[in-house]
């Protein structure tokens, strides 16, 4: 099965040990249609934005996980209304990944500007350093 993960599932972050058994296959963009929240400067919730609101395409990476290991992923992301969903991609593919309700997010910081969680926990690193 082949998911989107925008978080901390990715490489080189904290969670990334729970993709454990999946092949990285390559960095994608989602079609410009999200917004991301910072929950606690702890993990992204990605929304999709109302019409309304400008979208964004957030960067992220493809994976190739074990049927196996979905239900692992999954039960590690019960956080804070998150949830499995569709990802559209900036080139029209779907697949799997796990999204956050709007409603629950609203009260965060929107990173969307960030394009990433990566980029946006870089720009913390940088302020947390500055005296």
């Amino acid at each position: 099965m082949v998911i989107f993960v925008n978080g901390e599932l990715m490489r080189g972050l904290s969670m990334h040990t729970l993709m454990q058994g999946a092949q990285f296959i390559k960095e994608a963009t989602s079609a410009p249609i999200y917004r991301l929240y910072s929950i606690d400067d702890r993990y992204p919730a990605m929304v999709m934005a109302r019409e309304h609101e400008d979208g964004f395409s957030i960067r992220g990476e493809i994976y190739d996980v074990p049927k196996t290991l979905w239900p692992k992923i999954l039960a590690n992301e019960r956080q804070l209304g998150l949830y499995p969903g569709a990802i559209w991609l900036s080139d029209g593919q779907a697949m799997r990944g796990i999204l956050s309700v709007k409603k629950l997010c609203e009260s965060y910081p929107d990173i969307s500007s960030y394009g990433d969680w990566r980029t946006y926990r870089k720009y913390l690193n940088r302020h947390e350093e500055t005296p």
